[in-house]
This record gives C-alpha cells, sequence and structure tokens, in this order.
C-alpha cells in the first residue's frame, strides 16, 4: 500500500542544535563604539554646521527675505513671478477664444487662470524660502 509523506511526518520533530554565539573582542567594540562617537559628532557638526547662535531667537519668516537675499536675486524672483502671471493670464485669454464667444467671459477665466498659477508661484516660492531656511 502506499506511504504519504505527510503521515511518514506526522510524529516526527526537528532538533537543531544551539548555535554559541563567540564572545566580542573587547578591542573590536571599543574601537567600534569610538568610530560611531566620531560620525555621530561629524553628522551633528555637519547638521548644525549653519546655525548662528546669535540669532537663535528669530525665526525664519517672509520678512527676512530681503535681508537674506541679494537685491538682484529679489528682483529676479519678482520678476519672474509677474512674467508667469502675464504669460498665464495672456495663454487663458487667447485660449479661451474656442470656449467663449462674450469677452467678459474670456477676460474673467484669463483672471482666474492668472490667480491659479500665481497662488501656484507663490506657494513654491514660500517652500523655497522655508528649504533655505533650513526648515521643511
Amino acid at each position: 500500500h502506499p506511504f504519504y509523506l505527510h503521515e511518514l511526518l506526522e510524529d516526527s520533530s526537528l532538533h537543531l542544535p544551539e548555535i554559541v554565539k563567540p564572545p566580542r573582542n573587547p578591542e573590536l567594540v571599543a574601537r567600534l563604539e569610538k568610530i560611531k562617537a566620531k560620525l555621530a559628532n561629524e553628522e551633528y557638526k555637519r547638521i548644525t554646521r549653519n546655525v548662528n547662535t546669535q540669532e537663535i531667537n528669530r525665526n525664519g519668516t517672509l520678512s527676512d527675505f530681503g535681508r537674506q537675499r541679494s537685491v538682484k536675486a529679489v528682483v529676479v524672483t519678482v520678476f519672474n513671478f509677474l512674467v508667469t502671471v502675464v504669460a498665464a493670464f495672456a495663454c487663458s485669454y487667447m485660449g479661451s477664444q474656442y470656449l467663449f464667444t462674450e469677452t467678459t467671459a474670456r477676460v474673467i477665466s484669463a483672471v482666474i487662470a492668472a490667480s491659479v498659477v500665481g497662488l501656484a508661484e507663490l506657494y513654491v516660492l514660500v517652500r523655497t524660502m522655508e528649504g533655505d531656511l533650513g526648515e521643511p
């Protein structure tokens, strides 16, 4: 009559030998602790290298924007914002001629589109500034 594997293994058990871990070398443990401390210190210095202890009470806000960046960078940022909003208005005004025949509807849709683009641009600007300040 046939033998089935599950019937043969039904009452069996598996005995594994206990694994004995060798003791760690104390010199190696001391060396590893020294390396870990050195790496932690380097990471701490890397994280805190741009922290100015004299300005610890001041929080980075939008009012600090002009002081942190050069005048040229601020002018370029404002110009970029204006060009983006005007271009969004122009594109949506010209593109809405296929949807609306009246000028009023075209202007309203262009203003809405330019407002959405302007708000998105402001959001990106604020997030970029917060990233420059070291905050997520």
